[in-house]
């Protein structure tokens, strides 16, 4: 067992433990007495200033034993060394960076309240599509003569899905259909889908139940707000959209998507867990911002407080890459209240939107960025999870030969020879 010495014990210094060691199946016993600490046998491991002989020292930044927040701490770059206020403390640049500290005060927001990627230290650095977190925590472990290759192999692969649009004409009232066809002059795809000539765009179910019998499991959000100008799914009560979930639910899991309109807002968000709960008649633990909307610690005090006890929306809705630092899954600690909450975050390492809309590749190099975020998983033992939406894998329209980079990312994330 490790042996762990610190001057003071906090809830802060608890929780990176937690992740660091007891997360991946490592004990560790932390104790504030260096008589009691150098008595026991074990790999021991110093976190503190104090010049006493250990197998591994680092020394404090004094994070962890802080209980406010401060907006004035730095994260900087030296010698390929990080350090956070001029200390190269590798337990606490792991908390600020799970924690997501310096989005508790961006405000610069974007038009839909979203922390912008250029806000990260992790893409001001280049250093977003790094595991960075999980490599600091590898390199721990081979300090303290831990065998990490046991996590490395414990990779796993989930795909995901947002149902934004369930249809784009099928199961429309007659009203808004006619009115949608001549505002996007496509009365004749409309008529067509209608009268069963051509499949509907955006069912591409059948692509996202094939990819799930070659996976241990997917996930899909469905939306079920109210219709508005961000909210413009089927009606919840639609018989086929209902049908549609359940079969959903029979080949992976499925988790609420809170509406653009729900935002912050617990009553809507629990209104429209309680839609799922009904639809699917089972109990809903999973959630996803729709537009990635997360407004930290709010966003997820809310998800807590109507019991949902995993999220999925924790990456860049403008980036790529390793938004809180880690491929791995991990608690939400909310930085107001100084402690850890029972929600499960589960970080995604891209959406398709910002590979082709914000980053503006074409398929092929995103194929290849596609290829460099999977090798960095796998190499940390995290998960490789990420987003598409059954509109934009139909290879049509904008969309056109983008099929492929869903095809390769399941070929090479899922090691399909």
């Amino acid at each position: 067992m490790l042996k762990i010495f610190a001057e003071h014990i906090t809830t802060r210094l608890t929780y990176v433990l937690d992740f660091c060691f007891k997360s991946k199946g490592a004990d560790y016993q932390l104790m504030s007495s260096v008589d009691d600490w150098q008595l026991l046998k074990g790999k021991h491991l110093n976190y503190s200033g104090l010049p006493i002989e250990s197998a591994k020292q680092i020394r404090p930044e004094g994070i962890l034993f802080e209980s406010e927040i401060y907006p004035n701490k730095q994260i900087e770059r030296v010698n390929n060394c990080l350090l956070l206020d001029g200390v190269e403390d590798h337990l606490g640049l792991i908390f600020y960076f799970l924690t997501q500290y310096e989005d508790y005060f961006c405000e610069d927001v974007d038009q839909h309240g979203r922390v912008p990627s250029s806000h990260s230290s992790l893409v001001r650095l280049k250093l977003n599509k790094t595991a960075v977190v999980d490599r600091l925590v590898q390199d721990l472990w081979n300090d303290l003569e831990l065998d990490y290759e046991p996590i490395r192999e414990n990779y796993s692969f989930l795909p995901t899905f947002d149902i934004d649009i369930a249809w784009a004409y099928k199961q429309r009232s007659f009203v808004r259909s006619i009115g949608a066809a001549i505002k996007g002059g496509q009365l004749i795809d409309r008529i067509k889908v209608g009268a069963g000539i051509r499949k509907d765009p955006y069912d591409t179910y059948d692509v996202i139940r094939d990819i799930a019998t070659k996976t241990d499991g997917i996930y899909c959000f469905v939306l079920l707000g109210d219709y508005g100008p961000y909210d413009k799914n089927i009606h919840w009560e639609n018989n086929a959209y209902g049908s549609l979930i359940r079969g959903l639910n029979l080949e992976g899991e499925v988790g609420i998507h809170p509406s653009y309109a729900s935002f912050l807002k617990r009553s809507k968000v629990a209104e429209e867990k309680k839609r799922l709960v009904e639809i699917t008649g089972h109990n809903i633990t999973a959630s996803r911002q729709h537009f990635m909307r997360v407004q930290l610690p709010h966003t997820y005090q809310v998800l807590c407080d109507i019991g949902i006890e995993e999220d999925y929306s924790v990456g860049f809705a403008d980036q790529i890459g390793f938004k809180a630092g880690t491929a791995f899954p991990f608690y939400f600690f909310d930085l107001k209240e100084n402690n850890a909450k029972p929600l499960k975050l589960f970080p995604f390492m891209y959406m398709d939107s910002a590979l082709k809309d914000y980053l503006k590749y074409n398929p092929n190099q995103a194929i290849q960025e596609v290829k460099q975020l999977i090798n960095e998983v796998k190499e940390v033992g995290g998960v490789f999870s990420f987003i598409w939406h059954n509109s934009s894998i139909n290879n049509l329209g904008e969309w056109k030969d983008w099929r492929m980079v869903l095809d390769e990312t399941v070929k090479i994330g899922n090691n399909i020879a």
